[in-house]
């Protein structure tokens, strides 16, 4: 019945064109801002699950648990390899920078980058985590005081 109704395409991809795509500012900002919403939801469900009790097995359900719980129903993408690993340099960086005081100068010999480099993914990480602040002037509303 499904199939009447949505045909399978996926054999008419163009994976070229939807790696370009994957680009997207708006797009990467988007499974960005996921990762690191999966990142907090895992580190909080942790927190509170972690105990001498505790297995990997059971808090890895727990994990996966609280993550489905609130992503559940979106359809989110999630990269891989080497986007996967510069996404989740990214948010290291930013969480030493904002989390440990660990001054810029010190991160870009350790991780090899320019500074620029390095103060364009601070930049670019701090924009995400403001926008899952919550707005508490309501200036998402279009209303300025």
């Amino acid at each position: 019945m499904t199939e009447q109704l949505f045909p399978d395409d996926s054999d008419k991809l163009d994976p070229d064109k939807v790696l370009a795509h994957m680009q997207d500012p708006k797009v990467l900002t988007r499974w960005e801002g996921t990762l690191r919403e999966m990142v907090e939801i895992a580190e909080a469900k942790l927190e509170t699950e972690m105990g001498p009790a505790a297995t990997p097995a059971g808090l890895a359900r727990h994990v996966v648990f609280a993550i489905c719980d609130t992503l559940g129903g979106s359809v989110i993408y999630l990269p891989r390899g080497e986007l996967l690993k510069k996404a989740m340099r990214d948010a290291e960086i930013y969480r030493e920078w904002r989390d440990g005081g660990v001054q810029p100068v010190e991160m870009v010999k350790r991780y090899r980058l320019a500074n620029q480099t390095l103060y364009a993914i601070i930049a670019r990480q701090r924009a995400l985590h403001r926008r899952s602040e919550p707005d508490l002037f309501g200036f998402d509303e279009g209303t300025t005081h």
